[in-house]
């Protein structure tokens, strides 16, 4: 019997839909459930308010980088064979699969440090199951909205921007003073779709970012042509700041931003400002401060922690847009590995920033989460492109936070697979094993939710066609699995 977490609740306003007569069509009853359901979401304000960074790896990476436990059973069933030296660790211990089960080209050792450190935790069985689709834009906007109707949800960040609004009478302040409470460093992101049926004030709306703190949508122009154009303005407004309060509000509360991001900028650019490192880190630079590596993933990662160390009041933020390009339809191993090892050793490296930063008003930094995950996992089986169709199982790997997740929540890997396909065919992929935790991808926004105060966030991810009860919160009190080669 697979092992799943249940939740068995009323479905609250989807209650009559068993009683509607005939001519109701199913797509008004998928919208009814689409809309958040914030009128029954029952909410607690946590004791620690949490900061979420949010990375998501378009084209749907590869299980394999952290799950290389069935590999013997993969390699003599594919359509091709996988390289000697990835193998030959399973006879000669040659060290291309780490103890755990990690690829150590692909990241593995990082992720090794990372577990060991207990900053990090693996789910292995991340499975989509209610609406088995392996198309691109459904698997993308169904893991950022939260919601397996994607023509009718908003974005998981807008979900929560929604709910924390409703509900900031029990915050520590209202809402809309918080500063730059959602922020995407990708520019337009699916996790902050609007919400039709949940307008939501402009002091909370999503702000788009470049790595460097930039309006990613701004075009340089003629200077001497910006500065006519201003003093031309201040000529033809005189009392318009008395007739037009509101909009030059507006402008006074975007100047205040640009200066207060500016400051973010000068602290992302200031090296003296990473922390220091225990000595003898391997990511301590001759300083002995915090050293990134030099990957095509770093300006990103590091702008988000940065700003989130600086701002508390940033509480999700997305980054993606860059940190694409994993749909591995073929030579895909040397590449996946470079990318994974890249990915990784950025990872290992922003844990670290978050867990030795010292914020500028003080504080714990603890509260800090990166989750990372993707659209889908891929087959397993070489293609005779040499790479991977697209498959239903990832992996999810989520860092720090320990000041708000339960005891032993970080330092585990949760969740056995299998093989399952047949052989020498393409069609080969991973699944959870009868007895293995898993869940959804749309979980995924269901814990988040939960972290932020949401007790029942299944009513912000049901759907009326494949999910009535939707998805309850990932259980991070599983037990960890044990070493692949103790």
């Amino acid at each position: 019997m697979m092992k799943r977490r249940t939740f068995i609740k009323s479905v609250g306003a989807l209650g009559f839909t068993a009683s509607l007569p005939a001519m109701f069509s199913s797509e008004l009853i998928r919208r009814a459930a689409a809309a958040p359901a914030l009128n029954e979401v029952y909410f607690m304000a946590p004791s620690v308010m949490p900061q979420v960074i949010n990375v998501f790896l378009y084209g749907g990476p590869s299980e394999l980088a952290g799950n290389l436990t069935n590999i013997e059973d993969i390699n003599g069933n594919s359509q091709n064979p996988y390289p000697a030296d990835l193998l030959r660790a399973i006879m000669d211990e040659e060290g291309k699969i780490t103890p755990n089960g990690f690829w150590s080209d692909a990241g593995g050792e990082a992720m090794e440090d990372m577990l060991a450190s207990g900053d990090m935790s693996i789910y292995r069985t991340v499975y989509r199951r209610k609406h088995n689709s392996r198309a691109h834009r459904p698997s993308i906007f169904s893991c950022l909205t939260g919601n397996l109707d994607i023509n009718s949800s908003p974005g998981m960040g807008t979900t929560l921007a929604a709910v924390l609004y409703k509900n900031q009478n029990v915050l520590g302040k209202p809402i809309e003073e918080f500063v730059l409470p959602f922020v995407s460093f990708e520019g337009a992101s699916t996790a902050f779709l609007s919400g039709a049926g949940n307008p939501l004030p402009l002091a909370i709306r999503s702000i788009s970012l470049d790595r460097r703190f930039n309006n990613p949508y701004f075009r340089s122009g003629n200077a001497q042509f910006n500065t006519a154009l201003d003093n031309l303005a201040a000529q033809m407004s005189t009392g318009a700041d008395t007739r037009y309060a509101n909009a030059f509000a507006g402008f006074r509360t975007r100047q205040d931003l640009e200066q207060r991001i500016g400051g973010f900028a000068l602290t992302l650019n200031d090296t003296g400002s990473l922390p220091l490192l225990p000595v003898g880190d391997v990511d301590a630079g001759d300083n002995g401060r915090l050293r990134y590596p030099d990957t095509r993933y770093t300006d990103r990662i590091k702008a988000a922690v940065t700003l989130a160390i600086a701002n508390p009041d940033s509480l999700f933020i997305a980054v993606g847009g860059g940190i694409g390009g994993w749909d591995d339809h073929d030579s895909a191993i040397e590449r996946y590995t470079d990318r994974m090892q890249a990915l990784m050793t950025t990872l290992r490296a922003a844990t670290k920033h978050i867990k030795y930063a010292t914020r500028p008003g003080g504080g714990s930094t603890g509260n800090i989460i990166i989750n990372v995950f993707g659209d889908f996992g891929r087959n397993v089986n070489l293609n005779n492109s040499m790479g991977w169709d697209h498959g239903n199982n990832q992996n999810f790997y989520t860092f720090g936070g320990a000041d708000l997740r339960p005891a032993g929540a970080l330092g585990k890997i949760v969740g056995k697979t299998e093989r399952f396909g047949s052989s020498k065919k393409n069609r080969q992929f991973t699944r959870p094993v009868a007895d293995s935790y898993e869940f959804e991808p749309t979980a995924i926004a269901a814990t988040m939710y939960s972290w932020f105060g949401v007790q029942n966030p299944e009513v912000l991810t049901r759907d009326a066609k494949y999910s009535l009860q939707g998805e309850t919160a990932i259980d991070e009190t599983e037990p960890g699995e044990a070493p692949m080669f103790p």
